[in-house]
């Protein structure tokens, strides 16, 4: 398949294993210039090797610092999949505000302020892509 995505610039967060890890494997297939991220510099070399990513990222996404670090080594992409989430596997009823808290942090904010960052340049292109995946 050809999705003519040679020369783009990609950035999947949370793309150490799993979906996000498949999903930048496809990217780097089809030509894309793919960064991939995760929280240690361990588990982003792997990745890279394992998904022919070009560039990697260890920063944790789901802090304003970690953000930081990626728009300023990375100011501009064509296409962004916010993939990074966590979750804990616990009832409903014993979900502490905390803990609501930090999964809104992570799973939400961290692919508000990376796509309130990267928008701009794509609509002064008139390309790019955001993409937000849960589970």
């Amino acid at each position: 398949m050809n999705l003519q995505l040679e020369g783009k610039t990609a950035l999947v967060t949370g793309s150490t294993a799993g979906i996000g890890l498949a999903i930048a494997a496809a990217l780097a297939n089809e030509g894309a210039i793919t960064i991939v991220n995760g929280r240690t510099q361990e588990r982003v070399d792997r990745a890279m090797k394992s998904s022919g990513a070009a560039h990697g990222i260890a920063a944790d996404l789901g802090t304003e610092a970690g953000v930081r670090a990626a728009i300023t080594r990375f100011p501009e992409v064509d296409i962004l999949v916010n993939n990074l989430g966590i979750f804990e596997v616990k009832a409903f009823e014993q979900i502490p505000d905390d803990d609501w808290r930090r999964f809104f942090e992570v799973n939400v904010m961290s692919g508000v302020r990376l796509s309130r960052h990267y928008i701009g340049a794509m609509k002064r292109k008139n390309w790019g892509r955001i993409v937000f995946r849960s589970e």
